[in-house]
């Protein structure tokens, strides 16, 4: 028995660990924000700096990154990939310089239960359906009124078949995957490490909320950021936040696309009573999420994985109950949010 024991701690000793604890999330998200800032703004710089050099110039009142993604549609594309880029490079980076195993974010194809799949679809699809009005037209209505731009830098030209298929994988397949990885499969499972479920669940969804550096974009993802991580504090498999992230853009790509080709019409007279319907629209998705859970999710089978490898010895630094790190990049991310929309 003895045996055994010293067997299984050297076993833990040299193997990479299967886990991600506080100090962890902390530094990802962290790296999350400003990794992304650094690459965008060295390829923006170079991007106009060549621009420059064969005589591309712009209006006094113009953006000239804004007009170069408009005009040269392929480098929009680019731009607006470079985040999750970033976020995929982090992953490996970070799981390999600190000897992570890849499975420790959570990604379970053998334990993947195919009614949850559905489920999951279901969910992001409802999602959009339920919040959309509220969200997008109310509060985006709101945003406007009070002088806040909603503009994009760069929209990708929603009105072809092919430009379709490509939203698909830029704006729905990709995110799907990389922020997944980053938020619910290595950020909320540190958190889970040292909070309950709920700080857990609500950290992730303000960090995933301020990550966008929009306040417009704060909270829908906001509320999405903790219905995800619900579903993966209930099922421990990251493939059922992936498909409800996918199936959310996926729908909302779809409305944009039946929008812009004429098939829907998608623009709303903001009345008191469209502002009431989309509040009991939200509330009647919010109790069907609560149902879903209570009646399915709780009664599902969690996957169990036992923690493998040493417990890291690096120093978290505190500041009250949070750390360093962690309220560092949300200070930094109110700063640039703000900085949004002064400017």
């Amino acid at each position: 028995m003895k045996k055994e024991e010293t067997l299984k701690e050297f076993k833990n000793i040299v193997a990479k660990r299967n886990f991600y604890v506080l100090n962890d999330s902390a530094k990802i998200f962290l790296y999350a924000l400003i990794v992304p800032l650094l690459i965008g703004f060295l390829f923006g710089y170079v991007a106009i700096s060549i621009s420059g050099a064969f005589g591309f110039s712009v209006a006094a009142n113009q953006s000239v990154l804004t007009e170069l993604c408009n005009q040269f549609l392929w480098f929009g594309v680019l731009f607006s990939l470079v985040s999750q880029f970033c976020f995929i490079g982090i992953f490996f980076i970070y799981n390999k310089f600190n000897r992570i195993q890849i499975k420790a974010c959570g990604i379970n194809f053998k334990k993947t239960n195919w009614r949850t799949c559905v489920i999951s679809a279901l969910i992001g699809i409802v999602f959009i359906f339920g919040f959309i009005g509220l969200i997008n037209f109310c509060f985006g209505a709101l945003f406007k009124q009070i002088g806040i731009s909603t503009e994009s830098v760069f929209n990708i030209p929603l009105d072809t078949v092919g430009w379709y298929f490509i939203c698909i994988l830029v704006m729905c397949v990709i995110p799907a995957i990389c922020e997944e990885l980053i938020f619910r499969g290595m950020i909320f499972k540190g958190l889970r490490n040292h909070y309950s479920s709920i700080a857990s669940i609500l950290l992730t969804g303000l960090l995933f909320a301020l990550i966008h550096q929009n306040i417009v974009q704060f909270i829908y993802p906001f509320i999405m950021g903790c219905v995800l991580a619900l579903v993966m504090e209930r099922t421990n498999n990251l493939i059922y936040p992936i498909l409800i992230h996918f199936f959310s853009n996926l729908t909302t790509v779809t409305l944009e696309f039946l929008s812009n080709i004429g098939v829907i019409n998608l623009n709303f007279n903001i009345t008191w009573y469209f502002v009431v319907i989309c509040v009991i629209l939200a509330g009647v998705t919010g109790v069907l999420i609560w149902l879903i859970d209570k009646f399915y999710f709780q009664k599902h089978e969690k996957v169990e994985i036992e923690n493998e490898g040493e417990m890291p010895t690096t120093r978290t630094f505190m500041w009250g109950k949070f750390p360093a790190f962690l309220i560092l990049g949300t200070i930094l991310s109110v700063v640039l949010i703000v900085m949004n929309i002064v400017l």
